[in-house]
């Protein structure tokens, strides 16, 4: 299963900060790197005549080891780190989509599961 992360309430520049922030922890994770490749992206395409897309979601395809809890640590770890812990989303390509504001780890894993990554 895909699934797209996305930072919210920051401008697009904390965004891609952000994001290039947790792409990083994720890959330097030797089990999410073992588990799942993090890709930056752009949901929507670039604006004919632009120089770029901005960076605005970070993709996962997870297999059936990567479930929710472990999606749910990666994520809370990160977020303990971050100075001002930004919410995220996680959105499945069906549309649905749960918010992680929260640093209690059950309360996360709970959110994730509903996605269906249990």
């Amino acid at each position: 299963m895909r699934v797209q992360i996305g930072v919210e309430g920051v401008n697009d520049r904390e965004r891609e900060a952000e994001l290039r922030s947790l792409h990083s922890w994720l890959h330097s994770d030797r089990q999410t790197r073992r588990l799942t490749a993090p890709q930056l992206g752009a949901v929507n395409p670039p604006v004919p005549g632009a120089q770029g897309s901005v960076i605005d979601v970070l993709s996962l395809v997870l297999g059936s080891a990567f479930n929710a809890a472990t999606l749910t640590l990666s994520l809370i770890s990160w977020r303990a780190t971050r100075p001002q812990q930004p919410i995220l989303t996680v959105r499945r390509p069906d549309g649905t989509t749960v918010e992680i504001n929260t640093g209690s780890p059950e309360e996360a894993r709970v959110l994730l599961e509903r996605l269906g990554l249990d």
